[in-house]
């Protein structure tokens, strides 16, 4: 696979009867290095200057999300284990239980996949299930091209 990649995250929030989607696809970075592979993006807000520079680190069975700028947090899904991680966002500190359910890795010539399923707790009270879709692309083979 390429350096250049095109990252798409979709994630769902299952809220009893109710379901929270969102998605994006953003411009990114993809290297592989002693058997991980990293996909690193930005992410902004709309009206906000600060970004969030995001790493994926995906090894055998446990993927870690690093988040460092206006949202900062260091968040592990390893199968059928639970991980704390602090959230701290510019309008406090959250603290996360994420117990991972599924954690799937797809790798292919020109992209690699991960799904996630996971249980979410927020300062210790069950808040939701979620399941999360990352796919890296080579920008070269992606039908979409952000220039």
């Amino acid at each position: 696979m390429t350096k250049d990649v095109l990252v798409s995250i979709k994630g769902t929030r299952f809220l009893g009867e109710e379901d929270d989607a969102v998605e994006i696809i953003t411009a990114g970075t993809y290297y592989e290095k002693n058997k991980r592979h990293y996909i690193l993006y930005d992410e902004a807000l709309e009206g906000v200057e600060d970004v969030t520079h995001n790493i994926i680190k995906i090894g055998e069975n446990r993927v870690e999300v690093i988040k460092r700028g206006m949202v900062e947090s260091r968040m592990t899904f390893e199968s059928g284990k639970k991980h704390k991680a602090n959230y701290l966002t510019p309008l406090g500190l959250i603290l996360l239980g994420i117990t991972t359910s599924a954690l799937d890795v797809k790798e292919e010539e020109s992209a690699i996949s991960l799904h996630m399923e996971y249980s979410l707790e927020m300062n210790g009270e069950y808040v939701s299930s979620c399941e999360t879709d990352i796919t890296a692309t080579s920008r070269k083979n992606s039908v979409l091209n952000l220039n």
